[in-house]
């Protein structure tokens, strides 16, 4: 039901803010204001109803906010015919951390992941082919979606030159045939996605931020360079890699990782939860409750089981790499002892982003 509402919104507040008889005939403005706040507020009900994504035995997804029913996390996960496609948004609540009486006193970082996340669902499963079979451009549901819920901001309250942004959100998903080795990433901000399998975690996506090293970011919580917003240009990028199978794949905020002393201690955390579960609902279960246990955010991770047949079909396959993990990278309290084992940890976890021989990244301003 959301997917056929979703465009029939978007395309009714897009229509009324470019309405000629709108804009140019100041005696049309009472009707204008009229069919606008209906549009904006069926677009309001749309999000406001949203269901969360529920996993299943192969897909696995997390949503927890600090304060409930004010999460500005959203998470993305459609099965199809024609292939999976999951992640996660981090509405960015300190530059949108803006309040909109149109949106029932939510923040523009809360409606735009929201907003954000059925586009992309939208996309998924009903974007149009090109003459050459390949869809249009996810970054134009995107720019949509977000200026759909700008659009009636911009005729009333707007303070021009405001450093704020407006509907701001990371971004970071990922898509796969059912079939095939081929997985395509899309991301902006800090969010991330990564891979997960027997060699250890890698990280998929490279972070919009200042500073780019994992271990480094950490500590110095480096601003990010590039977000989506309505207000400011943005690129979303793009790339596909061959995976091979098995490997779990994972999408995560960084309310995830981002409170952990290193990256090394976050595949630890995946590990260990995921070890001590019999299922996947109970890796759900153990993974929340450790993640709340550091987390001073909302937090929000999807994953995808790519090619193993089951939950206890993945324990197998990794419980050597736990054993491995606690034996060269057990956890410390030493910073001295955690930047030595970034420096050997360092070059497998960003195997990755140096690429394979099915990358190709491309990146729509």
């Amino acid at each position: 039901m959301f997917r056929l509402e979703i465009d029939r919104v978007l395309n009714k507040l897009s229509k009324t803010i470019s309405s000629r008889q709108c804009n140019e005939e100041p005696n049309n403005g009472e009707s204008c204001a009229r069919q606008f706040e209906t549009a904006e507020g069926e677009l309001y009900s749309l999000l406001r109803e949203l269901p969360l994504p529920i996993g299943n035995e192969n897909m696995l997804v997390l949503c927890q906010a600090q304060v409930e029913g004010r999460g500005e996390d959203f998470p993305l996960a459609v099965c199809a015919e024609n292939g999976v496609f999951l992640g996660v948004l981090d509405g960015c609540g300190g530059s949108g951390g803006k309040e909109y009486a149109s949106f029932g006193g939510h923040t523009g970082a809360w409606v735009a992941s929201r907003a954000v996340a059925l586009a992309a669902e939208d996309w998924f499963l009903n974007a149009p082919l090109n003459e050459q079979g390949e869809k249009t451009a996810l970054k134009t549901y995107v720019d949509g979606a977000l200026q759909a819920c700008k659009a009636s901001e911009a005729t009333k309250n707007m303070l021009l030159g405001s450093l704020s942004k407006e509907f701001p959100t990371t971004i970071a998903l990922f898509h796969k045939e059912m079939n095939g080795e081929l997985v395509r990433f899309h991301w902006c901000g800090d969010s991330r996605c990564y891979v997960l399998n027997g060699d250890g975690l890698r990280q998929a996506t490279l972070d919009d931020t200042a500073v780019r090293d994992a271990m480094r970011n950490l500590r110095e919580d480096a601003p990010m360079t590039n977000v989506a917003s309505a207000s400011q240009p943005f690129i979303l990028h793009e790339r596909d890699l061959k995976i091979p199978a098995p490997a779990v794949l994972i999408a995560a905020t960084d309310g995830c990782f981002g409170y952990l002393p290193s990256p090394m201690d976050f595949e630890r955390l995946l590990l260990e939860t995921m070890l001590c579960s019999n299922s996947m609902a109970e890796w759900k279960r153990r993974l929340d409750a450790a993640i709340a246990r550091v987390s001073g955010d909302d937090y929000t991770l999807v994953a995808y089981l790519h090619g193993f047949k089951g939950f206890i079909e993945m324990k197998r396959a990794l419980r050597s790499r736990l054993e491995y993990m606690k034996a060269h990278y057990p956890p410390t309290a030493s910073e001295n002892v955690l930047f030595e084992q970034w420096e050997t940890y360092k070059a497998n976890y960003e195997e990755l982003l140096h690429g394979n021989e099915a990358d190709s990244e491309r990146g729509y301003a």
